[in-house]
């Protein structure tokens, strides 16, 4: 809602998700306490604004993620276990439809985690079967749910610190964006403290304000005008230095490796 407040337009008196059109890339579920509110008002606002309203799928939009790190614990609180069980299996199967990445103008393209090896083209995206309960039983998708750049490194290498996919180089990055004809690529997947990263080819954008009460890390929304320029919006947490838990579950500290910034080689090492 903070989001939306940022584009409410007193003057004709339209609420912010009247005012412009919106790509939201990924993890509605788990981690905070407010999953099935988050997840239902998204869906509501695609489901009556198709053309306004798009959302991408990421890593927490998989039931292996989700079933641990808190959705499916908030529902089986809401409601009682068996209904709380059906709930979880149905969204699930929604999230299996659910796009992986869009193209914004024609020269930005979006997506959660990152690029990919396999990413040849954009019709290789399209090609990625729906629906996909596990997007890690194909790599190109895996690739763009949990992929994090690395400043300094050359080409691709294992990401050892999530345990999954891959940590991508500035060269493979520049390369990427003359193969698919594009300009930017933009992306989430890491805490911001300051709620973005960017450069001339890549922006790290992360919206959830406070995501560490402890650090008190600062949200960011981006804003593309119709000419392609871009700018920034910074959510402040609600309190400055930090305020009670927001996690639910026993996943807590499970992003204790999410720094703030894009990791370099010898950070990496250590």
């Amino acid at each position: 809602m903070r989001v939306f407040d940022k584009f409410h337009d007193p003057k004709k008196n339209k609420p912010g998700w009247l005012t412009q059109q919106y790509v939201f890339l990924g993890e509605y579920v788990d981690r905070g306490k407010q999953s099935l509110k988050v997840i239902a008002f998204v869906f509501l606002l695609k489901i009556k604004f198709p053309h306004e309203v798009f959302i991408l799928r990421d890593n927490h939009e998989c039931k292996a993620i989700n079933r641990v790190y808190g959705f499916h614990q908030e529902l089986t609180q809401r409601f009682d276990k068996e209904l709380g069980n059906n709930f979880f299996h149905m969204f699930n199967e929604a999230f299996s439809y659910m796009p992986l990445a869009c193209v914004i103008g024609d020269s930005i393209l979006c997506m959660h985690g990152g690029i990919s090896s396999k990413l040849t083209s954009l019709d290789e995206i399209m090609k990625i079967p729906k629906p996909l309960p596990d997007p890690n039983a194909n790599e190109l998708a895996c690739d763009l749910m949990w992929a994090d750049p690395m400043i300094g490194l050359k080409g691709y290498k294992p990401n050892a610190i999530r345990g999954v996919s891959v940590h991508f180089g500035e060269d493979v990055l520049a390369t990427m964006l003359v193969t698919l004809n594009i300009d930017l690529i933009v992306r989430a997947h890491q805490m911001m403290m300051n709620g973005y990263n960017f450069n001339k080819r890549l922006v790290t954008v992360f919206t959830a304000a406070s995501y560490y009460p402890d650090k008190a890390n600062r949200g960011g929304v981006l804003q593309v005008d119709r000419q392609g320029t871009l700018g920034f919006h910074v959510i402040v947490p609600n309190t400055e230095g930090g305020g009670e838990k927001v996690f639910r579950g026993d996943h807590s500290d499970a992003n204790e490796l999410d720094v703030g910034y894009i990791l370099s080689e010898a950070d990496a090492k250590v």
